[in-house]
């Protein structure tokens, strides 16, 4: 195999730990940009990547991720709606009732 293929299969299994390590910190816009970037190197590859097996189980720990996150997004999007029913609720019943007089009692 020539050095350029051996360049591309170093740079295509980089860019696919980078991508574990950025889904790792929550970064997905770095990502994607590591996703996008492998695939430009990988249809420069014209040889079988040797260790595309451990490479495979990193794309499969980044989908675990993603499936994570968006199952915690999903989550905190419907807490946040209860949330926001609630304040609503509150809002509408103070503003029905009537506002008493407000009294301060001291005792001395």
């Amino acid at each position: 195999m020539n050095s350029t293929g051996e360049n591309s299969h170093v740079v295509v299994a980089r860019l696919t730990k980078a991508a574990a390590e950025a889904a790792e910190l929550g970064q997905w816009d770095a990502v994607a940009q590591c996703y996008r970037d492998r695939a430009a190197h990988l249809s420069a590859v014209q040889a079988p990547i040797r260790e595309a097996s451990d490479l495979l189980k990193l794309d499969e720990q980044i989908r675990d991720r993603v499936r994570t996150a968006q199952a915690v997004l999903v989550s905190l999007l419907g807490e946040a709606a209860v949330t926001r029913q609630r304040l609503q609720g509150l809002h509408q019943r103070l503003e029905v009732q009537p506002s008493a007089p407000a009294t301060v009692s001291m005792k001395v």
